[in-house]
């Protein structure tokens, strides 16, 4: 399974090196700009860009496009024609060359058409746009027509000069004027007299520059010369052979010129001295273009870097305005290549070992030579053809080199380039899976292999590989490594091993065996997230370097504490650290999946380096880097090829910090005429937000300038008042959406770090007020609560009235039932009594007369009950259940139990319903008991409260067929029970009859 990984690792390597390589020595593609047609450019004071298109001008802040119109507050819109030149000046003001005309663009968005130099003239296109020598003029070139001074308030000023070859003008700092167009170029005074006049050919032309003591020379495209008198052209520097034609494109600074030529950039230099002269500081080459006609500009910004563009193809690339310190090594053919390991030879050569391109050589004295293929140097078959490491040490057999393939371990021979086997004792000769080869560089060390199988040893007595055993071992027992993935191996020179493995490191103690685990799970301080160790560094002062897969950059000091010193939120690009490698000054140079990153530890300063500054892909190799010994530069190897890295030439940070910006904010309304997006000016202050119910949503349109990778800058905002004050980040979105927070007054704050972790000079905080709908206010709710509240307390008085009102009618008709027809049944059952007694009627009639009576007498006392408010409670009901039992008894002379499980508040109340039909259930299960149980049979009643009443009625001695006989008493319990909304069961259990009434919840 293993080799089959890394074989197909081997074939996808090369086709991810292709996807990600990037125009060569640093040219970095714009991907915003270069869809436009470019005409110009030009940074303004705050760091943002304006550029120029064949449709008009635009504001660019590194990731969005703003057109002028959208930006403009008042005036003409600007015409939908090629902007030629803009001219941001100090003032905040942006004057603008177009084919339609001379604009000026105010701090507050005003823009304003500007008269042209001659307003008659056939021709209104602008040549060239100047800011004046003394910071208070500006020059316009009417294209072939004349040039015109003009004040800072847009007002024509000053003498007319008139000339219809003019092209160009540049002031001099004496005061004086360079006029060319058409090849020839003239130096006239302020006051417009032609001081001198120099010709070239025809379609060529000469562009001034100024030395460090004030003297003009003249550049054309292959040579720069000081003018003299006469017209005449002293030849100083020479770049090209012949002159070509067109104009040469000449970007000026203090330290010198720089040239763009048609495949090169040259960076000029002037010497030292009273007597200053131009020599080459260095070149480079320009990317490639899609056209065979090249008209190249080049532009450079505030931070320190170089834009160039094609003004007749859709392009545009940066990159820093210095010389290259990365050098991508190009591979045979040209074609991409995966780098893993790299060494130099004996004979000083350079031996590089790639995935899909074999073995590959460089001559010693070429560093920055194309590599080729080693012929003779082929590994065995069965390996995938790549070198996972060397021992440049004639330790092996007959003095040749050991070395790793993914499989076997190999001896080398550094002359011939051929490899052979080496054994392995106790595995299969082409299956360890080795992942390292160390040399311990003590006396007498060992070399030492990490596999996915364990540890290993060179023993060079027998010229084979053990696995590592403790001494006194023996040789039959299981290596106490075995089985173990070992990623990295890193010796310390005192008989210690650390080893980086999927678990965490390990420090091995060779003569004990004895390991020190260091890992999540390790106790402190030996607790640090090195799960996934792929790559280790012991550094002179003791201290252990770890580059993990997933959590960054890990240390370990020399009394074994370990921290995590470089993450992902301290501005490591990739949490995956795949190299490690020293350089002089105390640097760590680390190799991750997005960039090459240089880390001070003593300053915990770190930069990173990706193809902005040459890398042909951000994405480095696991241990594929090398300190080479002949030049001191480091070797990085990639998926897409081999870089060579001078870190004494790496340029030091800009002293321009980097600034956060918020550069426009869009209120998304519910409707889309609520919808609106407003573009901010540098004159405006920031402005004062407000989340309402038809904008409900808010986006903040951020951008990070003066930063070399702005695509790349990092973002975190905070509300304070919400979520504790907490910091969320943005990650690389320059964008912040504010919904959904309660009502009330905040204050976001937005902060912002370059790519290299550099933190913006300012901390952007903007008031923020959140108001919600009518009904979802503070007040609403509190109201709303209110307002329920008196509601319920006026329902609950009003049901207390009813309940009131009802008790006093059920009292007073109990009280009238009680004196008015129980007086009148209770005469009529005496009545019938002494009637009985005395004998005057019928026996049979009489005996039936007191008996209704009596039952009549018993039924209104019943219907008094019920309807009694004074008795709806839990004692009432069973003070009434024990009367009835206790006439029952008296009457029938059966034995009749009343068994009770109630709590001690026998006071709880009862619904009327309930205690009604409770009773009525329980008298007629009583008669019924009565007469279908054996006689002198005891019947006992139970009733229990839980809150819910469950009543029970049993007899022994049932006779059988009873159910029929009382069907119709069991249909009316029934009816009672479902108005209780209670279940009732009735039924013969052993030994008699059982009748059950239990309440549901």
């Amino acid at each position: 399974m293993w080799r089959l990984f890394v074989v197909l690792w081997g074939l996808l390597l090369p086709l991810m090196g292709r996807a990600q390589a990037a125009p060569t020595n640093g040219w970095q593609p714009d991907e915003a700009l270069r869809r436009l047609m470019l005409r110009t450019l030009a940074p303004t004071p705050d760091g943002l860009l304006w550029v120029g298109t064949d449709d008009g001008a635009y504001r660019y802040d590194g990731s969005r496009l703003v057109s002028i119109n959208a930006l403009r507050r008042g005036g003409p819109a600007l015409p939908a024609v090629a902007c030629d030149h803009v001219l941001p000046l100090p003032n905040g003001q942006l004057w603008l060359g177009t084919e339609a005309g001379l604009y000026r663009f105010g701090p507050s968005g005003v823009l304003q058409a500007l008269p042209l130099p001659v307003s008659g003239s056939s021709s209104g296109r602008i040549g060239s746009l100047t800011m004046a020598s003394d910071g208070q003029h500006v020059l316009v070139v009417q294209t072939h027509v004349a040039l015109q001074v003009y004040n800072l308030a847009g007002q024509r000023v000053g003498p007319l000069f008139r000339n219809d070859k003019i092209a160009e003008a540049w002031p001099a700092p004496d005061g004086s004027l360079w006029l060319s167009g058409d090849g020839s170029t003239q130096h006239v005074s302020a006051a417009g007299q032609v001081l001198g006049e120099w010709k070239t050919g025809p379609a060529n032309s000469l562009r001034p520059v100024f030395d460090p003591q004030g003297r003009p020379w003249l550049l054309s495209s292959a040579a720069a010369f000081r003018p003299g008198p006469g017209g005449r052209l002293a030849e100083q520097y020479r770049w090209a052979a012949e002159e070509r034609e067109g104009k040469v494109e000449v970007l000026p600074s203090p330290p010198g010129p720089t040239l763009l030529l048609p495949r090169q950039l040259q960076q000029l230099q002037w010497t030292a001295g009273p007597d200053p002269r131009l020599r080459l500081q260095f070149e480079l080459p320009l990317p490639a273009w899609p056209t065979a006609v090249w008209r190249g500009q080049l532009r450079a910004d505030a931070l320190g870097q170089w834009w160039l563009f094609d003004s007749g193809t859709r392009s545009c690339w940066r990159r820093a305005a210095a010389p290259a310190f990365i050098h991508a090594l190009a591979g045979p053919d040209g074609s991409p290549y995966s780098v893993r390991a790299s060494i130099r030879l004996p004979d000083g050569r350079l031996l590089v070992s790639t995935y899909e391109a074999g073995v590959l050589t460089q001559a010693a004295d070429s560093p920055l030579a194309p590599l080729r293929r080693w012929p003779g140097a082929t590994l065995p078959a069965g390996n995938a053809p790549v070198l996972m490491g060397l021992v440049p040490a004639p330790l092996g057999p007959g003095g040749s080199w050991l070395a790793a393939g993914a499989f076997p371990l190999l001896q080398f021979n550094p002359r011939t380039g051929q490899f052979g086997r080496l054994p392995i004792e106790g595995l299969e000769p082409a299956e360890p899976g080795v992942r390292a080869l160390t040399r311990d560089e003590a006396p007498g060390g060992r070399v030492w292999a990490g596999t996915q199988q364990g540890l290993f040893y060179y023993d060079t007595a027998t010229h084979a590989y053990r696995p590592y055993r403790v001494p006194g071992q023996a040789a039959t027992s299981r290596p106490p490594l075995a089985g173990r993935v070992i990623e990295d191996v890193c010796p310390d020179g005192r008989g210690r091993l650390w080893l980086a493995t999927p678990e965490g490191v390990e420090r091995l103690t060779l003569a004990t065996g004895r390991r020190e685990v260091f890992g999540p799970g390790a106790p402190v301080p030996r607790r640090v997230a090195v799960d996934g160790a792929r790559c280790l560094f012991l550094a002179p002062d003791s201290r252990l370097w770890v580059g993990t897969r997933d959590h960054g950059l890990a240390v370990i000091d020399a009394a074994g504490r370990a921290r995590t010193a470089l993450s992902l939120g301290q501005g490591l690009p990739n949490a995956s650290v795949a190299t490690i490698t020293p350089s002089a000054g105390g640097y760590l140079w680390l190799g991750t999946y997005q960039g090459l990153v240089r880390y001070l530890p003593a300053r915990e300063q770190l930069a990173v380096f990706t193809t902005a500054q040459g890398l042909a892909s951000d994405e480095c190799n696991a241990r594929a880097a090398y300190a080479d010994p002949l030049d001191g530069s480091l070797l990085v190897g990639g998926v897409a090829g081999l870089h060579r890295v001078y870190p004494d030439q790496v340029p030091g940070p800009s002293r321009l910090l980097p600034r956060l910006l918020l550069t426009g904010f869009t209120a998304l309304g519910t409707t889309a005429e609520a919808s609106r997006t407003h573009q901010l000016l540098a004159s405006d202050g920031l402005p004062a937000l407000h989340l309402a119910p038809n904008t409900p949503l808010v986006d903040l349109h951020l951008a990070l300038t003066n930063s070399p990778d702005p695509g790349r800058a990092r973002y975190a905002y905070r509300v304070r008042g919400w979520l504790a004050d907490r910091w969320l980040g943005l990650g690389t979105t320059p964008q912040l959406r504010l919904q959904g927070l309660p009502p009330g007054h905040y204050t976001v704050e937005i902060r912002a770090e370059s790519s290299q972790g550099v933190p913006a000079a300012n901390t952007l905080r903007l008031p923020l007020t959140v108001t919600a709908e009518w009904w979802n206010r503070p007040l609403t709710w509190v109201l709303a609560a209110l307002a329920a509240s008196a509601a319920v307390y006026g329902w609950q008085r009003a049901r207390l009235r009813q309940l009131r009102r009802e008790n006093a009618l059920r009292a007073r008709l109990a009280a009238d039932l009680h004196d008015e027809v129980g007086s009148l049944l209770t005469r009529v059952t005496m009545q019938a009594e002494l009637l009985h007694a005395l004998e005057q009627g019928p026996p049979a009639r009489l005996a039936t007369l007191v008996e209704d009576s009596r039952a009549a007498a018993s039924t209104v006392r019943d219907i008094i009950w019920s309807v009694d408010a004074g008795v709806d409670t839990l004692a009432a009901l069973v003070d009434r259940m024990r009367d009835h039992l206790d006439a029952t008894a008296r009457a029938t002379g059966r034995e009749l139990l009343l068994e009770e499980d109630l709590p001690a508040i026998e006071e709880q109340p009862l619904p009327p319903t309930v205690r009604q039909h409770t009773y009525l259930i329980f008298k007629e299960a009583v008669n019924n008991a009565l007469k279908y149980s054996a006689p002198g049979t005891p019947i006992r009643v139970g009733l229990g409260y839980t809150p819910l009443l469950e009543l029970s009625i049993r007899s022994t001695g049932g006779e059988t067929g009873a159910v029929g006989r009382a069907g119709q008493g069991l249909r009316s319990m029934r009816h009672r029970a479902a108005l209780l909304r209670a279940e009732l069961s009735a039924g013969p259990v052993p030994g008699g009859w059982l009748v059950r009434l239990r309440q549901l919840p």
